[in-house]
């Protein structure tokens, strides 16, 4: 399962949430089922893209119930212009495999 997450930054609370994002990796890496994570911000913009990838649908929603999760997300309130912006698909396991060994 990939999921998409758009997130826009209030200039002013930069640093306290790329001190948020550092934790919430850290955590979300260390689970099992976590397959991958990548960070993208956008150049002269304070917006991130942040790609997880997970096993499955509810790997992804044990996730969200995890303790750093809601941190993260209760954070997010404070330090975002915007609502977070969250995307899923579904992809097939084999784009995985054939993509990591």
């Amino acid at each position: 399962m990939l999921v998409q997450r758009q997130m826009s930054v209030i200039e002013e609370d930069l640093e306290e949430f790329q001190l948020s994002l550092k934790h919430y990796v850290e955590s979300a890496s260390s689970q099992s089922g976590c397959l991958r994570i990548s960070i993208q911000k956008l150049t002269n913009e304070s917006r991130y893209m942040i790609y997880e990838f997970w096993e499955n649908s509810s790997v992804w929603n044990s996730h969200l119930q995890t303790s750093y999760s809601k941190t993260f997300q209760r954070s997010n309130v404070d330090f975002l212009e915007t609502p977070e912006l969250t995307s899923t698909m579904l992809v097939p396991a084999s784009w995985w495999i054939l993509n990591n060994n």
